[in-house]
């Protein structure tokens, strides 16, 4: 089937085109995209190109489509997954694949989010990476693995007791400071569980950032 996309072929050299999608074999997903995120990643992708660690290295030739925070309709099933997907259902995915680089929007010539229409191959549904989802937009669950970046950030923050002992996690009812985050990530950041902590923003754009107002509402605060 004739699709349109953006393609990637080299450092800077993105494409919007037209390009053909074979039929699924039976064990692949074919979908349609309804909402697209777009990712300070897929930037710095695009100025590394075929040196980036999850672009393969003949690009140049087969090309692949960029986007990785992406969900949409499940259109078309194959055998192997009929039991458990249908077409018409909504889907969301995690383009962190557990054990491999390759990664929908960096390393497949058929499965990105900047396209009408993509293939899941059959390791990103093995890896239990493609999701059915039940809610009312498309666009929340394009954002799940940004939001789910700002999870494991909180987990993975630590805090000092006693001067040598580090605490996994934020402190109840400490502070934050967040540099520079005024995008969507550190908004995220500034809105999760911020009624228990102080969120501090340090960033001379947030004065005049309207975005920063449910984050101020919610508890976050401009350090300037």
């Amino acid at each position: 089937m004739q699709v349109k996309g953006v393609r990637l072929y080299a450092k800077d050299d993105i494409r919007l085109e037209e390009f053909e999608l074979p039929e699924i074999k039976d064990d692949e997903i074919l979908v349609k995209v309804m909402s697209d995120s777009i990712c300070m990643s897929t930037w710095k992708m695009v100025k590394q190109g075929a040196d980036h660690k999850r672009v393969p290295a003949d690009v140049a030739d087969h090309p692949i489509i960029i986007g990785h925070e992406f969900a949409g309709d499940i259109v078309k099933v194959g055998k192997k997954w009929q039991d458990k997907f249908k077409p018409g259902q909504k889907f969301a995915q995690q383009p962190a694949i557990p054990g491999q680089a390759e990664s929908p929007g960096y390393s497949y010539t058929e499965c990105g989010g900047a396209a009408t229409y993509c293939i899941f191959p059959n390791d990103i549904i093995e890896a239990g990476c493609l999701w059915t989802h039940e809610g009312d937009s498309y666009f929340e669950s394009s954002v799940a693995e940004p939001m789910c970046c700002v999870i494991c950030g909180y987990k993975t923050n630590y805090h000092v007791k006693d001067r040598y002992e580090h605490v996994m996690g934020t402190k109840a009812g400490g502070s934050i400071a967040i540099l520079g985050g005024c995008g969507p990530m550190g908004l995220g950041i500034g809105n999760r569980n911020s009624q228990s902590r102080k969120i501090h923003f340090s960033e001379q754009a947030c004065i005049r950032c309207k975005r920063c107002r449910i984050s101020i509402q919610t508890g976050g605060k401009i350090t300037p």
